[in-house]
C-alpha cells in the first residue's frame, strides 16, 4: 500500500513542476534571478529526482527483494539524486558567474559609475 501511495504522491508533486521547468515557466522571481537554460536544467533535474524516486519502488514491484538487489537499489537511487543535486548546483553556479562577469563588463565600460 505504502508504495502506491509513495509513487502516486511522488508523481503527482514532482512530474507537473519537471515538465513545467522543462517549457520553461517559472515563477517572477525565479526567472529574474536565472536564465531560461538555467531553468530547463532544473526541469531536467526534477525529471531526474522523479525517476531516482521511483527505483526502489519499481524494482520491489519487479521482483528484486534479494539482498543484494535491496542494497543496489538505494545506491542507484542516491546516484540519481546526487546527480541531479549535481545538476541544480552547477546551474546556479553558471548563473552565478554570468552575474559576476556581467556586472565586471559593465565596471569596465563605466556603466552605473558616478563622475
Amino acid at each position: 500500500m505504502f508504495l502506491w501511495v509513495w509513487v502516486v504522491g511522488w508523481s503527482a508533486f514532482v512530474l507537473p513542476l519537471s515538465i513545467a521547468s522543462l517549457r520553461g515557466w517559472a515563477p517572477r522571481r525565479v526567472r529574474s534571478r536565472t536564465t531560461s537554460w538555467g531553468i530547463r536544467v532544473r526541469g531536467v533535474a526534477l525529471l531526474v529526482m522523479w525517476l531516482g524516486g521511483l527505483i526502489v519502488p519499481l524494482g520491489r514491484w519487479g521482483g528484486l527483494v534479494g539482498g543484494d538487489a535491496m542494497f543496489l537499489l538505494p545506491v542507484a537511487e542516491a546516484g540519481l539524486l546526487l546527480f541531479a543535486a549535481g545538476l541544480i548546483a552547477g546551474s546556479q553556479l553558471g548563473d552565478r558567474f554570468r552575474r559576476s562577469a556581467a556586472s565586471a563588463q559593465a565596471r569596465d565600460q563605466g556603466i552605473g559609475v558616478e563622475p
